[in-house]
């Protein structure tokens, strides 16, 4: 699990909102590297980074294991006076929840702001009440105008900071684990695997644009073409007042194995199976259509590749303070482990 704890704790420090991910490429390369674990590594223009680990063996398939590297954030649309900064959102965020929020301004240098919040006792009547847009709020640097103007522009990125917070049992909060913490749990995977045993190649991808698109993992599995893919992402997991639907993903019961129209059938049910055998916990879940992941894009890439997905059930998503319990991702990494290492 410290192995795990490890990745996480890496992968979630790096800057990479939606259309920013080169910003993250550096840093992120420079540890892996660290890990000695891919033959190969490389970028792409659109955002993704990859790396894959050869078996040795000729004319080995290849299995792609993706997660997105992209995370939800803002960008400035105007600087004020006062110091203030007029921002927009890059995927889906929630207004109500940014109030006296911390938030980290990549700049010419990084700066830390605060959501602007009007407090209780200064609101009008019926005030609170009124639904709240992003586009409306203001970011606080504390900074005159002018002393502004020389570190931030419009279309600067900004982001939630991650301060990784232990929780009791295996519970962990923080920032970016969508789907930072699928990325790790991806590269945990790896480390797992017997080498020597390995009948397949298998590819990392930390793909870019998740939030906005899916164009990462679009163009980054048409340029590594494999031949089967896992992608891994996080997916709600219940709390008291969510859907009734929701009810069958529960922290600490394992990742969620999605069954859908837009995943194959059969390496799905292959997936299942594996788990089984090795008594690894895991959940189920259907979709009618689309599953909101990348799983939409990779299937479809190039002339079809056959992919399944599993989720790691998170709470909070989309928040400064995300909660996943880590036995469900490391967990996940036992089953990608498997998996690969069975084929």
């Amino acid at each position: 699990m410290e192995k795990l704890y490890t990745l996480v704790e890496n992968f979630t420090t790096y800057p990479g909102v939606s259309g920013f991910e080169d910003s993250a490429f550096e840093d992120l390369r420079a540890y892996v590297e660290t890990l000695n674990i891919f033959d190969e590594m490389g970028t792409t223009s659109v955002g993704s980074f990859y790396g894959i680990m050869r078996c040795g063996k000729e004319n080995a398939p290849l299995v792609l294991c993706d997660a997105h590297l992209d995370t939800i954030g803002f960008v400035v649309t105007e600087l004020c006076e006062g110091g203030f900064l007029r921002i927009a959102n890059i995927g889906g965020i929630a207004a109500k929840i940014l109030p006296a929020t911390d938030v980290l301004i990549f700049g010419k240098k990084t700066i830390r702001g605060i959501f602007a919040s009007k407090p209780p006792h200064l609101q009008e009547p019926g005030e609170s009440e009124k639904k709240m847009e992003v586009t409306e709020l203001f970011i606080d640097t504390g900074l005159p105008l002018d002393e502004l103007k020389k570190i931030v522009r419009v279309g600067t990125p900004c982001a939630f900071p991650c301060k990784l917070t232990k929780l009791l049992g295996e519970n962990l909060a923080g920032a970016g684990f969508d789907d930072r913490l699928c990325g790790a749990s991806i590269v945990r995977a790896i480390q797992m695997l017997d080498k020597s045993k390995l009948n397949v190649d298998v590819a990392f991808q930390f793909s870019g644009g998740e939030e906005i698109g899916y164009k990462g993992a679009m163009t980054t599995a048409y340029r590594l073409n494999p031949d089967k893919a896992i992608v891994i992402d996080v997916t709600h997991a219940f709390v008291p007042g969510a859907p009734k639907t929701r009810e069958g993903v529960r922290a600490g019961n394992g990742g969620d194995i999605c069954l859908s129209p837009q995943t194959n059938r059969a390496w799905t049910k292959y997936a299942i199976s594996v788990a089984e055998r090795e008594g690894i916990p895991y959940q189920l879940s259907a979709a009618p259509g689309r599953t909101g992941t990348n799983s939409n894009a990779v299937q479809t890439a190039g002339s079809g590749i056959p992919t399944f997905l599993v989720s790691i059930p998170l709470k909070n998503m989309h928040t400064m303070s995300e909660i996943v319990d880590m036995n469900d991702a490391l967990n996940t990494s036992r089953l990608i482990a498997a998996v690969l290492q069975s084929l």
